[in-house]
């Protein structure tokens, strides 16, 4: 893609998609404090105005990376920041945390993928109710945990549940990601692709982390891009 009238579209089919509301596939094997920078950009704009309403879904190791990202993008009160994790070591964790040391409000799961689902949708419906009405691009998402749940539950029950919280999360325009680390080429992306309105694909350059966009139903790729942390969607 091209930097002029492809350049263009490029720019048209990422509004299309803020404007819409939107669910992201993002692919590709980078470490995780990278793949937290390029989440943070999705997360959005820490200085938007109204702050962006936003939800992180992680496997427990990762907690620590998901509340710097929430911290990172906006205000962590519980009418603007969410994380759903896992475990009766999160529960510990969660409950022990200094009175003084500010974090999101954390719901933690015990039970199956239909209980996660119900907490997502809860979520969603909170910030629908503070927010008085979501505003397109408003709620944001980074569900970290589709690893978890294609080695835990079988394809199909997996599949219906993506099905399920993208289409929540489209009924209030949100935009949301989920982080599957293989390549784009693999036979799981290529199963869950259509699922989403673009895959996302993340590579290392050196030093720096790029991002290249395949539109679903656009005959649209775009170049490699730098991911840039200080700008935000």
């Amino acid at each position: 893609m091209g930097p002029d009238d492809d350049g263009v579209s490029f720019a048209h089919a990422l509004a299309t998609l803020k404007e819409q509301g939107s669910a992201l596939l993002v692919v590709g094997s980078v470490p995780e404090e990278m793949f937290a920078d390029a989440s943070a950009t999705m997360l959005g704009d820490p200085s938007a105005d109204p702050p962006r309403r936003r939800l992180v879904v992680t496997p427990e190791p990762n907690r620590h990376s998901a509340i710097g990202r929430l911290r990172d993008t906006g205000p962590l009160s519980s009418e603007y920041a969410r994380l759903i994790t896992r475990g009766e070591e999160a529960r510990s964790a969660a409950a022990s945390r200094p009175l003084d040391q500010v974090t999101p409000r954390t719901h933690v799961i015990e039970g199956s993928i239909y209980e996660l689902g119900a907490t997502v949708a809860e979520v969603i419906d909170e910030f629908d109710l503070f927010a008085g009405g979501l505003e397109p691009a408003e709620f944001r998402m980074a569900f970290d945990c589709l690893p978890t749940l294609l080695s835990a539950y079988d394809r199909e029950t997996a599949f219906r549940f993506l099905h399920a919280t993208v289409a929540q999360a489209r009924a209030v325009s949100g935009l949301v990601h989920f982080r599957l680390p293989r390549a784009l080429d693999a036979e799981v992306v290529s199963l869950l692709r259509p699922l989403f309105d673009a895959t996302v694909e993340l590579r290392i350059d050196g030093d720096r982390l790029d991002q290249r966009w395949h539109f679903r139903d656009r005959d649209l790729v775009s170049d490699w891009l730098p991911i840039e942390r200080s700008k935000h969607a």
